[in-house]
């Protein structure tokens, strides 16, 4: 029923700590998982690989995943106004530490930046890796 790389966004969702400030409630972190809960399967395929170096969930799920998945927070200014369209957002890109298997995730405003930001992190360090 998973497609290319087999991620299940709740069973991720489920095991996911969280550092630098973000709880499970967070504003950026509920935009996360609303985009990525509409990302193909093989754009999750892509975000896992980026943040852990392998497309795949462990064998019998995130629980066996260690580290963690981490979602790290990343502040960055932005305007009081940034959650408004039309504003300027946070332009930093997400970046990872695939040893800690960590995401460190800018604290964005907008869904829609949080959607361009990520897919362009995660597609451009794809390289010829998408089969």
């Amino acid at each position: 029923e998973e497609g290319g790389g087999g991620v299940d966004v709740d069973d991720l969702r489920r095991y996911t700590k969280y550092g630098g400030g973000y709880r499970p409630d967070s504003s950026a972190v509920d935009l996360f998982w609303k985009v990525v809960s509409e990302f193909s399967p093989t754009e999750r395929g892509l975000l896992l690989k980026f943040v852990t170096s392998c497309s795949r969930a462990p064998l019998g799920g995130f629980k066996y995943l260690h580290p963690p998945f981490l979602i790290h927070k990343v502040e960055c200014e932005a305007s009081f106004f940034a959650s408004l369209p039309g504003t300027r957002d946070v332009d930093r890109l997400p970046s990872a530490s695939t040893c800690y298997n960590t995401l460190k995730l800018p604290n964005y405003r907008r869904k829609d930046t949080l959607r361009k930001k990520l897919l362009h992190a995660i597609t451009s360090n794809a390289g010829f890796e998408l089969s």
